[in-house]
């Protein structure tokens, strides 16, 4: 069957392809690895429920990423401290926590997207949750990592903010985060100004805060290599719209091409270079079609991605996804999660070939959960060099998350957090280019990713079977640049803008 044929399908009979996701056992892969293994201990391995977002971040300070879930339908939301060894406490289990951390996670209602961010620049992760229904969405201010205090009079805060998802980012490149919120029921999209000091404004009467609460998911990304960062938006059974930034908080809406003319239930999206040509190129997945794989020309034009599984995989009913070099071969892999169950609903796993296309692995434990997923994110919750991956299900009110933990051994690797200066502090929008084995890399620090979920601020770079790194470039939102010569594989790092690379647990 022709691309053009199984679009024309797509378009034309949804509800059909939602019944004829392949099989497992049909798919040919030429890796037989088992990269992923299931935990199955512990509160964050064992809880059920109705659960859309995940949030990595580590909003203590100790050096290791935590985790935020949020749960709708009244369903309180769960917050997991890592407590360094391995494991989680949750933080509901009574004594000092219940009382400081209360207000984190005594809410739910539908709460859908979670950001731990640093919303006030002052150096610490904060939370912001977003809902669906009329309640207001969740602040809440961290004092300096001991606890948290939620924020009800604030813009971000007021009635009738419907959302499922918001981006943050640095719109104007002014040094402090604005942000971005898709709604979700009704009411237009909403975009807010930062004036610095935890203050925001809405801005009312801009490009951006239009739409008709068809959005489900939004992801931004500096596409044309200006350093300013383009707006997309996935729409439920509308267009979807494609924004770029001109500077100075003028954007253009792009009207033409399949980008924006390709009218699905779009789901979720997310920004990555997935052919390390040093340009973002976007992933879109869908609920009743195929998703679809666009790749950027480096002027930021998308085009659709015809061939190979992660265009032309149909049935999956798409929300949450996650880039990262799973394999730490070197290049970036992706992980979708499928949204509603069938008995063969399982989620997908596209290994990175290395050349710019991609096989499907089905391998351990990805082949055995046909679950109801929403959001997933990465971390390297166990510092030991690889991506591990929680998947936040859906499907019934007792039905368990899932937490994947990365096996992968054999292969070096180099990961790096972010200290902004001049730019904000936790330094989203810099790009990132490794030098190694005449081979150049390149990351983004945009955390948000698919539908709902952040993974963690840490950026991962695999290396494959390569000893030596010629150099890490960073370039700051600020527009300064930092290169640091040779710095030591398998080694966790923190760069300070204009300053030194450090050695970090």
């Amino acid at each position: 069957m022709s691309p053009n044929l199984k679009l024309l399908l797509a378009v034309s009979f949804p509800l059909l392809l939602m019944g004829c996701a392949e099989k497992p056992e049909e798919i040919k892969t030429e890796h037989s690895l088992s990269i992923f293994e299931e935990i199955t201990e512990g509160r964050i391995a064992t809880d059920g429920g109705l659960s859309r977002g995940v949030a990595w971040g580590d909003y203590d300070g100790d050096g290791d990423p935590d985790l935020y879930v949020s749960n709708s339908s009244g369903q309180w939301n769960a917050l997991y401290r890592n407590n360094g060894d391995g494991t989680f406490k949750k933080m509901t289990e009574g004594g000092f926590d219940i009382k400081v951390f209360s207000e984190l996670v005594r809410h739910g209602g539908s709460a859908q997207g979670a950001n731990w961010v640093d919303y006030d620049n002052d150096g610490d992760l904060d939370l912001y949750v977003v809902g669906r229904d009329d309640e207001p969405n969740f602040l809440f201010n961290n004092i300096d990592n001991l606890g948290f205090t939620r924020i009800t009079e604030h813009p971000l805060t007021e009635e009738g903010i419907r959302a499922s998802m918001a981006c943050w980012a640095d719109i104007e490149g002014d040094g402090d985060l604005d942000i971005f919120i898709v709604a979700s029921g009704k009411g237009p999209n909403r975009v807010y100004k930062n004036l610095g000091d935890g203050n925001f404004e809405f801005m009312e009467e801009h490009l951006l805060s239009e739409g008709t609460g068809r959005a489900r998911a939004c992801a931004c990304g500096d596409a044309n290599g200006d350093a300013l960062p383009e707006f997309y938006i996935a729409n439920a059974q509308a267009a979807n719209d494609y924004y770029v930034n001109l500077g100075n908080w003028e954007f253009q809406k792009v009207e033409k091409g399949h980008l924006v003319q390709d009218v699905g239930y779009s789901y979720g999206v997310s920004w990555a270079d997935y052919d390390d040509d040093g340009d973002l190129d976007l992933f879109l997945a869908n609920f009743d079609k195929m998703n679809f794989l666009y790749n950027n020309d480096g002027s930021g034009n998308l085009s659709p991605v015809m061939e190979g599984p992660v265009s032309q995989q149909m049935g999956g009913a798409s929300k949450g996804h996650t880039w990262g070099d799973y394999d730490n071969d070197g290049d970036l892999d992706l992980y979708v999660a499928n949204g509603t169950y069938r008995p063969e609903m399982f989620n997908f796993f596209y290994l990175n070939k290395g050349d710019g296309s991609f096989e499907q692995d089905f391998s351990g434990h990805l082949l055995k959960h046909a679950d109801t997923s929403a959001g997933a994110a990465h971390a390297d919750f166990d510092r030991d060099g690889d991506l591990d991956i929680f998947v936040a299900n859906w499907g019934s009110s007792d039905q368990v998350n899932r937490f994947y933990k990365n096996s992968t051994t054999g292969s070096h690797w180099i990961s790096l957090r972010l200290n902004g200066t001049q730019s904000n502090r936790f330094g989203i929008g810099a790009k990132i280019s490794l030098f190694s084995n005449e081979k150049i890399q390149y990351r983004w620090m945009y955390p948000v990713t698919g539908y709902a979920s952040q993974n963690d601020y840490e950026l991962h770079f695999g290396l494959g079977q390569s000893t030596v790194i010629d150099s890490l470039k960073i370039e700051w939102p600020s527009g300064h640049t930092d290169v640091h010569p040779n710095p030591t594989i398998d080694t966790h790092f923190s760069a300070t803008e204009a300053g030194a690379l450090e050695i970090k647990p």
